[in-house]
Formats: structure tokens, C-alpha cells, sequence
């Protein structure tokens, strides 16, 4: 009867361990996944910048160079 509530209790603790450990996995899970999403989108827009970035420098010598050219 003791034996028998104590290897009770144990399965119990033992259950909940379980569900701790593996809601902990799946915590982890989900923040490695938000990380590298988060990563992602600031390579997305480090990257249009650049490209935004190139174009509007193109735009500025192109005009420079126009400008020049009518001047000379």
C-alpha cells in the first residue's frame, strides 16, 4: 500500500518531468526559429539597402557625368 502511493507519486513526478523537458525542446525550437527569421529579414534589408544604395550612386554619377559633358 505505502509502496504502491510512493511508486504513484514517482510516476507522476517522473510524467511531469517529461512534459517540462519536452515543452523546454520545443521552447528552444521556436527561439532558434524567431532568431534565424530575424536574421533573414535583416540580411533582406541590409540587402536592399545596398542594392537601393548602388542605384541611387549611379543615378548621382550618371547626372555628374551629363552635367560635365554639357559644360565642357
Amino acid at each position: 500500500m505505502f509502496l504502491d502511493s510512493e511508486l504513484e507519486d514517482i510516476q507522476a513526478a517522473k510524467a511531469r518531468l517529461s512534459a517540462r523537458c519536452d515543452l523546454r525542446r520545443q521552447l528552444i525550437l521556436l527561439e532558434v526559429h524567431t532568431a534565424w527569421a530575424a536574421f533573414r529579414r535583416k540580411l533582406s534589408y541590409a540587402s536592399l539597402g545596398l542594392t537601393l544604395g548602388f542605384q541611387v550612386s549611379e543615378l548621382v554619377l550618371g547626372y555628374l557625368a551629363r552635367r560635365r559633358a554639357k559644360g565642357a
